[in-house]
């Protein structure tokens, strides 16, 4: 190994049974540190929301040190797997602004992207993350939408340099024969088939999925995340009306929050078999015994996955997170187009009151909440708010590569 190294000659006059002892203690030595510093760089992107974060880490740690170990033992690349980035929200009329990623998937990539980097620093072989889609497995979302979705990132990771993120594919985690090269219509066409084929592979007929949440407390904070994203999720595509009550609505959100897990529970399956040496990380809360919960976006509020939010970028330099219709209501905010379509908010730039005599420069301007409860002095004089969809928004930039900024819009959809 090239990276582990021993001291020979404080070896020599020992019987070569000695100096195999002496060489795999002080290996196991360099080791542990260097695998301790690796953990201590990633909890650094763990999930912090909330108030025991800090015993959750604490309980995995010998856990993942002893992955980590393996790789630096042998002297070779870290390599971590994360079931993420599936589709964007199925709520396009106040969470996100339609089915492709925008700067939201580009801060929570360059994230994770930046953790590798900084394991290389400590470690020469450096790491890989391996990003797992699971968009596949929870079909509320079309197919061709759950393509275009993961093409597109993919896209971005080659574009923006992030050279540390690797995707994997359909092939990597079902054993059925598929063409080497993947098109929309292939995929669409094997969607169904893949779904079978994970079930029927890794689903277990037996789970008693009641028992698994009451008893199980990661299973228990995975549901209860389910179940709220979905009431947020669903809640223009099934409305509420004289024939769904809130409380009927709420009772069949829980109804597929259960599904989901049981699709879930067959879909890690699938993933510890396809990456069983990997460091497994996780978007969701957990008791932090078995997988690294972490945070996509380093922002304050709790909206930490960039597929469920939008982002704005306020003049101080702070990126927030929060869905795209609280964004939408301040009038401070614009939004800033990337590639011909919506891609994330930015604050205005304050106008400065001009001091007379004697006075101190002050901003003309009004105290307006971030969503994450920090303020900020805002200018109050706005433009009028553009009542328009983003289709037209997207006739007006004309496909242009370039930034362009419009102001805040009626409607978020593609």
């Amino acid at each position: 190994m090239h990276f582990l190294t021993h001291n020979t000659n404080a070896l020599s006059g020992l019987s070569l049974d000695d100096e195999k002892s002496s060489y795999v203690s002080h290996t196991v030595v360099d080791a542990t540190e260097t695998s301790n510093k690796i953990l201590e760089i990633i909890f650094e992107y763990a999930l912090n929301k909330f108030g025991d974060t800090t015993e959750q880490l604490a309980a995995g740690r010998p856990k993942f040190l002893s992955v980590i170990d393996q790789f630096v033992m042998e002297g070779t690349q870290v390599e971590m797997c994360l079931p993420a980035f599936p589709f964007k929200s199925a709520n396009k009329v106040y969470k996100v602004f339609g089915i492709l990623p925008d700067k939201a998937e580009e801060l929570a990539l360059g994230r994770l992207n930046s953790m590798c980097i900084r394991i290389g620093e400590v470690y020469p072989p450096g790491a890989k993350l391996i990003i797992i889609s699971d968009g596949l497995v929870y079909n509320g979302i079309p197919d061709r939408d759950t393509w275009a979705y993961g093409e597109a990132i993919r896209t971005m990771a080659v574009q923006k340099g992030f050279n540390h993120i690797a995707f994997s594919r359909l092939r990597d985690l079902v054993d059925f024969p598929l063409p080497e090269k993947l098109d929309e219509i292939i995929y669409v066409a094997n969607a169904t088939n893949f779904r079978r084929f994970l079930f029927n592979r890794y689903g277990n007929d037996n789970l008693d999925i009641e028992h698994e949440i009451a008893t199980n407390p990661d299973t228990k904070m995975t549901y209860l995340g389910y179940r709220r994203f979905l009431e947020s999720d669903l809640r223009y595509i099934f409305p509420l009306g004289k024939a769904r009550s809130n409380h009927s609505y709420k009772r069949d959100v829980k109804y597929l929050a259960k599904q989901m897990l049981i699709r879930g529970y067959a879909f890690a399956g699938a993933v510890k078999s396809a990456f069983p040496t990997h460091l497994r990380l996780s978007i969701h809360q957990s008791t932090g015994e078995r997988k690294v919960s972490m945070s996509l976006l380093d922002t304050k509020t709790g909206f930490t996955t960039p597929w469920h939010c939008s982002v704005a970028l306020m003049a101080d330099g702070e990126w927030i997170s929060a869905a795209m219709g609280d964004f939408k209501k301040d009038p401070q905010l614009e939004i800033v187009c990337e590639d011909g379509r919506p891609s994330y908010f930015r604050q205005k730039p304050c106008e400065l009151h001009e001091p007379t005599d004697g006075e101190q420069p002050v901003s003309n301007g009004t105290v307006s909440k971030r969503p994450n409860g920090h303020s900020a002095r805002l200018d109050s004089n706005t433009e009028e708010v553009v009542e328009k969809h983003v289709e037209v928004i997207n006739e007006k930039v004309q496909h242009q590569s370039s930034i362009s900024t419009i102001s805040c819009l009626d409607e978020g959809e593609e």
